[in-house]
C-alpha cells in the first residue's frame, strides 16, 4: 500500500513540476523559430565575422569586452525585424494597431551574448529565399530590446492579459525608432528601445498600446516631406 501511496505522490509531484515549466514567465514569450539550416548559416557567420574581422585593437567597436570574450561568443534566438512604412504612418488612423500595418523586413536579429550578456548582435537577411549575413555589431538598440523582454512580466502583470505572447522587433526607419513588439491574446503593446524616445514623448523601457504609440507618431510622421516616404 505505501509503495502505490509513493508512486500517487510521486506522479503528482512529477506532473505538478511539469506544470511549473510550462508556467515560468520565459516560456510564455515566444520569438523568431529557427530551423537546422538557418542556425548552422548564422553561426558560421558569426564564427567568420570574429574570425577576419575583430580583433585586439577593435573588438570594443564591436560590441565586445574584450577579444577572449569575443571568441567564445553565441548566438540567441533571434528576433523577426518588422516595419511600418511612413506613408502608412501618416495616414494612421487611431484604434488601428501595428499588426495590420507591419511589414516583414526579411531580417532576423541575433542577440550575440557573451557569459549570459547581451554583447552585440548579428543580421540574418532573406535574399530570393536564401539567408545571408547583414550587418554586425552595433549594441545599442538590441541590448535594449533584450533588457525589454526580461521586464516584461513585470510589465504585464499589472494588465494580467492573456498569454502567450509574440515577440517581434519593430522599427520606423525614417523616425530611427526601434521597438519590441508584443503581441497578446488581446492587445498589442510597444517597448520603445531606441536612442533619445523623448523626441517622441516617450520612454525607453515602458509599456504602451500600440495605438497610444501610433496615434502619437503618426503627428510627427506628417511633418517628414512627402519625397522621403518609402
Amino acid at each position: 500500500m505505501k509503495s502505490i501511496d509513493y508512486l500517487i505522490i510521486s506522479s503528482l509531484f512529477a506532473i505538478l513540476g511539469l506544470s511549473f515549466v510550462f508556467l515560468l514567465p520565459g516560456n510564455i514569450y515566444s520569438r523568431e523559430a529557427v530551423g537546422k539550416d538557418l542556425r548552422e548559416s548564422s553561426e558560421s557567420a558569426l564564427a567568420d565575422y570574429i574570425r577576419h574581422m575583430v580583433n585586439k585593437e577593435n573588438f570594443a567597436t564591436f560590441g565586445f569586452k574584450s577579444i577572449r570574450g569575443a571568441r567564445s561568443a553565441r548566438l540567441e534566438k533571434p528576433y523577426r525585424v518588422m516595419f511600418i512604412g511612413l506613408k502608412d504612418l501618416q495616414e494612421y488612423m487611431p484604434g488601428t494597431g501595428a499588426k495590420s500595418l507591419m511589414k516583414d523586413a526579411k531580417t532576423l536579429w541575433f542577440p550575440v551574448v557573451v557569459s549570459g550578456e547581451t554583447q552585440t548582435k548579428l543580421e540574418m537577411v532573406e535574399k530570393k529565399g536564401k539567408w545571408i549575413p547583414g550587418e554586425f555589431g552595433g549594441l545599442g538598440p538590441v541590448q535594449k530590446v533584450v533588457a525589454n523582454q526580461k521586464q516584461l512580466p513585470e510589465l504585464l502583470e499589472p494588465i494580467k492579459t492573456g498569454a502567450p505572447y509574440t515577440l517581434k522587433l519593430l522599427k520606423i526607419p525614417e523616425l530611427y525608432a526601434v521597438f519590441l513588439y508584443v503581441e497578446g491574446l488581446q492587445k498589442e503593446y510597444l517597448i520603445p528601445a531606441m536612442v533619445q524616445p523623448q523626441r517622441f514623448q516617450l520612454k525607453n523601457g515602458k509599456l504602451y498600446t500600440a495605438d497610444e504609440v501610433l496615434s502619437k507618431l503618426s503627428e510627427y510622421a506628417k511633418k517628414i516631406a512627402p519625397d522621403k516616404v518609402i
